[in-house]
């Protein structure tokens, strides 16, 4: 009897394997499956007032600062740029304390609970958005002794380093939710986000989103921790502008110059972990797959760079960015990662200058932005790479990035934020009187601004729609940069 049970059970697991491989083939495992969207999950409860105590059904972000500057802000003389304001003892970042009130029922108030209590150095961040009135911060998690004090936040893992994105220059506050959501639907990892609002000192600053940071855990981007006394690692790099980094590469587009303004600078190992012997591991990395990309050789078997990149992401990568008209990706604020087992690959990264709202040019729905970039630019001339990124687009093109999908989903963004996007505006309001119109804080020339919020809504949904149905019929044009006619000083060589 004990061997036919065991026998049955035996065969009940082989049956149960067998369908669960049947099924697994019908399953497109992407992480958009486990994708947690804010506004689909978290409950939508009106709110109001009660007896004058703010209440909202969104997390409640508070920072007190005991009165110190944050550092980070533009020193202006003359109306030239003189530096960044720092701590009172030159500090690029203070000690304030951080909490967050996120019952998770859809009713928030100050006289909450608070679920999380830290301390945490904080300094303003940005290229460009620092300049705005509205700053966005970088944030890491202390404990009284000022080691790291990993939290979970509004429901995201545990980690010590966060971004408060507060979104501004985009007045429809939702480019980056979006994007950075809608690439979470398609790439092995985005950074997760939630949307807060935001106490500073006690002052209300508005809607801000909080944003895992690109870097290393296993809720994030998951490779391996370098081995104690190897010089051998895993690394997560960012395409920056140069002497920007702290631990920039002097890399082959770098020493040949192929890389414009463009810096190459290591993200992780960090400052505890990185060594001379780690930074010269992954300058040659970097620079062996580069020989690959930028060889005469690229199409040849002994040198094919699929060994050495996940062209899948790569291509996708290129779709996301170039679809929502992201001009900077690829040159600017570009990451990419590279397990020690695996291969290199691409992280997304800030959607704000997307849609056509980058401060100082009008990008319409037409073109591709992404071919001069590094690595891509060549890239692009090889039809395996170009196949890849067509049979892409027009497999999530029939998803998450049809018009229907992306229309609807920024109409339940704002119907979730709902009194928030007002309560925001009751602060920031002003941006849409365009008599207060500057250099810093509005698109140029000044026509490019919208006096309300719904006008600035409908121009994010136009160029969405504009922007697919120019891909749609163009898209197919990308394999001429393929075509050995424009490549024959190339394959001549």
């Amino acid at each position: 009897m004990i061997q036919l049970k065991n026998k049955i059970i035996y065969i009940g697991v082989l049956c149960f394997i067998l369908i669960l491989s049947i099924g697994l083939q019908f399953l497109d495992f992407e992480s958009g499956m486990s994708r947690v969207h804010q506004h689909r999950v978290s409950p939508l409860s009106k709110a109001q007032e009660n007896e004058g105590l703010f209440t909202t059904h969104l997390p409640i972000v508070e920072i007190n600062t005991k009165g110190q500057l944050i550092p980070g802000s533009p020193i202006f003389h003359e109306e030239e740029i003189t530096g960044f304001q720092t701590g009172p003892q030159g500090e690029e970042e203070v000690i304030v304390d951080f909490s967050l009130i996120d019952s998770q029922d859809g009713q928030n108030s100050l006289d909450d609970i608070r679920q999380v209590v830290t301390k945490a150095n904080i300094r303003y961040r940005g290229n460009s958005s620092r300049f705005f009135d509205k700053k966005p911060m970088m944030m890491h998690f202390i404990d009284e002794n000022g080691n790291e004090n990993p939290q979970e936040l509004a429901g995201l893992p545990k980690d010590d380093e966060w971004v408060l994105n507060g979104p501004f220059l985009d007045r429809t506050l939702i480019r980056n939710y979006m994007c950075l959501n809608i690439a979470g639907e398609i790439m092995e990892y985005a950074p997760n986000v939630r949307f807060c609002e935001l106490f500073l000192d006690g002052e209300y600053q508005g809607l801000y989103l909080i944003i895992e940071s690109v870097s290393r855990s296993t809720a994030r981007i998951n490779i391996s921790k370098p081995e104690k006394n190897r010089d051998r690692t895993s690394y997560i790099v960012r395409w920056d502008r140069a002497g920007k980094g702290d631990h920039e590469l002097n890399n082959l587009t770098t020493y040949t110059f192929k890389s414009d303004v463009s810096g190459l600078d290591v993200r992780y190992p960090g400052k505890k972990l990185i060594t001379p012997g780690r930074m010269a591991y992954i300058e040659k990395d970097i620079s062996k797959i580069e020989k690959v990309i930028y060889s005469y050789d690229l199409y040849e078997s002994d040198y094919n760079y699929s060994e050495y990149i996940d062209v899948r992401a790569f291509a996708q990568y290129f779709i996301i960015n170039e679809f929502f008209g992201n001009v900077d990706a690829g040159r600017f604020s570009t990451f990419y990662y590279k397990d020690i087992r695996g291969k290199l690959k691409p992280c997304v990264w800030d959607f704000n200058n997307a849609c056509d709202n980058y401060i100082d040019y009008t990008w319409d729905e037409a073109g591709f932005t992404m071919l001069n970039a590094p690595w891509f630019s060549m890239l692009i001339k090889d039809q395996v790479f170009v196949d890849k990124i067509i049979d892409e687009y027009h497999r999530l093109r029939q998803g998450v990035l049809s018009e229907t999908y992306l229309l609807n989903y920024i109409d339940e963004t704002i119907a979730y934020l709902d009194d928030a996007i007002e309560r925001n505006y009751q602060v920031w309001g002003y941006v849409f009187d365009l008599d207060n119109a500057d250099g810093l804080n509005f698109l140029s020339p000044i026509e490019r601004n919208y006096p309300s919020y719904e006008e600035a809504v409908e121009q994010l949904k136009d160029y969405i729609i504009q922007r697919g149905r120019w891909l749609d019929e163009h898209i197919d044009t990308l394999y001429q940069y393929a075509h050995p006619s424009k490549n024959s000083h190339f394959y001549n060589q």
